[in-house]
């Protein structure tokens, strides 16, 4: 079941929040500080079963929309 990452980073002094994706083993964190959109490719994961396989393959497409 994939599930959302985050963490706080500091850019030019200021301080954001994160959000990644994981599923057991396979984590990519950073992937956009929207919440809503990756919560969104979350449930789309889970719904369709994802195979852990191609998370990377999934997270690259999504930045590339």
């Amino acid at each position: 079941m994939y599930s959302l990452t985050s963490k706080f980073i500091e850019i030019e002094g200021k301080t954001a929040v994160t959000f990644g994706i994981s599923c057991g083993t396979v984590s990519i964190d950073d992937v956009t500080t929207d919440r809503v959109e990756i919560m969104d490719l979350i449930d789309k994961c889970n719904r369709l079963e994802l195979s852990p396989v191609h998370l990377f393959a999934v997270v690259e497409d999504f930045l590339n929309e």
